[in-house]
């Protein structure tokens, strides 16, 4: 008579014989384990394959399903014994509801329909025998589900789900971007917000654009139909959408991306000394500290406006901004000019995070249209904040600075330069370029006018 060894995890059945050939002895292991005869219970043999719990199955009523327990814990599954792959899902939450549980593929489909509250077992059993005809067609519902549910997404969540996504270097987008996108997209298409995407077609991106080039001008055009590509890409790579309606666009027979005008103003060297005395004469000292850096140093007007008091270095003269248009960090010694203003700022806007603080010190201030304004009908110069960066990039020209350097205080990228990658400017290099460039600008609106003083004969 064999005797067996049963491994109740596996429940696998092995010869006592085979352990003894392992150096177990049926004596050491007869007290801990069970050792069943080959004739004694259930007949059992040592091919005996592994086997389910078995199904909680019973027959589905409104009043018995309202009637399951709660577990304390996890979940627990009946089964319906009308409608085979019919279940309903208790768990410790208190929430039942109805699923599909059918093997296709070789793989197992479970599929939610839908609680039990809201639904008759009656209608659950057509939902399910439905559900089962569309896996056995090879249709997956979850699948679908999400698809018909993701059709349905509107452009303006869309958008939102593309500024709060993760993005591949953990920097999230600035605020100012973010608030740009959702201005310009509103500007172009604020009726379409509501709108789901896949309704978007070639026709409509046409006519619009078209409106938007006669009512807005054609930089507007572009830049609204920019973001509106980019947000209708992150649906594609989504599967919301298969194809994007803003490649129109781009069809030889289209072909109606405007040809952007690069902007060339600059303060003209002739009128800088009007220019720079309106300047000085603003009784708003952010404003002045503003423009006097934005054309001392040649920053980005969002630069500047955002800039803390924490990335400025008063002791060692510097000014790091962080995470900035490019995705670096740009360190630029400060002009030795520049210094009284920003120590005179320290003093009133020290308290608060930001150099150029709000009237509410939580806040940095917007662009000072007004003090712009009044340094325009004061000194007849025409300018935006940024024609004093094109300003600083133009003398630092006029003063022979190498490219590679005027790049490196302008803060272009130089990745497709390869020599310029390997040159790593020291501080103090920067330094004597940047006051080189201040110095030039000093000369020009400190000048006096070369007159002589003729005195007639008395």
């Amino acid at each position: 008579m064999t005797r067996f060894f049963c491994n109740p995890r596996r429940l696998t059945i092995l010869p006592i014989k085979a352990l003894s050939s392992m150096g177990f002895s049926f004596a050491c292991l007869s007290p801990l384990l069970p050792v069943i005869y080959s004739k004694s219970l259930l007949n059992l043999t040592p091919a005996l394959p592994r086997v389910d719990m078995a199904k909680k199955i019973l027959h589905f009523t409104q009043a018995r399903i309202k009637a399951l327990p709660i577990p304390d814990a996890g979940r627990v599954e009946y089964y319906d014994d009308e409608e085979k792959r019919l279940m309903c899902r208790v768990s410790s939450t208190g929430n039942k509801t109805y699923c599909v549980v059918k093997w296709a593929g070789q793989k197992v489909h479970r599929v939610s329909l839908d609680k039990t509250s809201d639904i008759t077992v009656t209608a659950a059993r057509k939902k399910a025998a439905a559900t089962v005809s569309q896996i056995s067609s090879g249709i997956n519902p979850t699948e679908a589900k999400r698809k018909q549910s993701i059709e349905k997404m509107k452009l303006g969540e869309v958008l939102e789900q593309y500024l709060a996504k993760p993005r591949r270097d953990n920097i999230p987008l600035k605020p100012l971007t973010i608030k740009d996108y959702r201005y310009k997209l509103k500007l172009g298409f604020s009726d379409w917000l509501k709108k789901p995407i896949n309704n978007i077609t070639e026709d409509m991106i046409l006519k619009r654009h078209k409106l938007l080039t006669e009512n807005n001008g054609m930089t507007t055009a572009n830049t609204t139909m920019r973001v509106l590509r980019l947000t209708l890409n992150y649906a594609i790579a989504k599967k919301m959408v298969g194809e994007n309606p803003t490649r129109t666009l781009n069809k030889s027979s289209n072909n109606l991306w405007h040809t952007p005008q690069r902007k060339d103003r600059v303060i003209p060297l002739d009128n800088l000394k009007a220019w720079h005395e309106a300047v000085e004469g603003l009784a708003n000292q952010k404003a002045k500290v503003y423009l006097f850096t934005a054309l001392y140093m040649g920053f980005r007007s969002n630069e500047l406006l955002t800039l803390e008091w924490s990335d400025v270095d008063l002791a060692g003269q510097s000014i790091e901004l962080k995470n900035t248009k490019n995705g670096s960090n740009h360190k630029l010694p400060i002009p030795n000019v520049v210094m009284p203003y920003l120590n005179v700022l320290h003093e009133l806007t020290g308290g608060s995070k930001w150099v150029f603080a709000s009237d509410d010190p939580a806040k940095h201030m917007g662009t000072p249209i007004k003090p712009i304004r009044k340094v325009m009908a004061t000194s007849g110069v025409t300018f935006s904040p940024h024609d004093c960066r094109r300003t600083f990039a133009t003398i630092a020209e006029a003063v022979s600075l190498p490219m590679s350097m005027i790049k490196r205080m302008m803060n272009h990228a130089t990745t497709n330069d390869v020599t310029g990658g390997y040159i790593v400017t020291e501080s103090e290099t920067l330094r004597q370029a940047i006051n080189k460039v201040a110095s030039y600008i000093q000369a020009r609106v400190t000048q006096t006018d070369n007159v002589m003083q003729l005195h007639a004969k008395k």
